[in-house]
């Protein structure tokens, strides 16, 4: 099969972008909280760091969009790979991690923004914050890395 062939196949293709998808959201993801760890040691870039990742909040859901949309498409046309143990331990983080994702939309990233002017001087709601939204960008960090390392190591899984 050329390379031609194999883009035109839905199938292949679907699979690709599926993997886009994944790769836009662990990327997102990562920056992200690899942002917020530099700024726990460089306050002065809060504001900044704070817009930031409301952007790439964004892009974190695009990617999950393509993940869902693919994954829809793929399960539809072939409907097996929904039966077994791997599928659905793999479908159950992904639902942890749009939980996660719609807590820190809807609860971390505005608090963070609301507080990026206190950052540089460490105010006890600054301190109680961290201490919270760290728990949710390591359910993150973990989850998504946790499925992608999944997938690659599929073969070697004893489910």
């Amino acid at each position: 099969m050329s390379l031609i062939e194999a883009l035109l196949d839905p199938q292949i293709s679907m699979r690709m972008i599926h993997f886009i998808g994944a790769v836009i959201a662990v990327g997102a993801v990562t920056a992200t909280d690899s942002m917020l760890i530099y700024l726990h040691f460089k306050e002065r870039f809060s504001k900044a760091l704070s817009k930031v990742s409301l952007i790439l909040s964004m892009v974190i859901w695009v990617g999950l969009a393509i993940l869902g949309f693919t994954g829809a498409f793929l399960i539809y046309t072939n409907p097996e790979i929904a039966q077994g143990t791997f599928f659905q331990v793999k479908l159950a983080l992904v639902s942890i991690i749009f939980i996660n994702g719609i807590i820190l939309n809807e609860k971390v990233y505005p608090r963070f923004h609301d507080l990026a002017d206190e950052w540089p001087d460490q105010t006890q709601a600054v301190s109680e914050f961290e201490r919270r939204a760290a728990i949710f960008g390591i359910i993150s960090v973990v989850g998504w890395w946790t499925i992608l390392l999944m997938v690659h190591l599929k073969p070697y899984l004893p489910f």
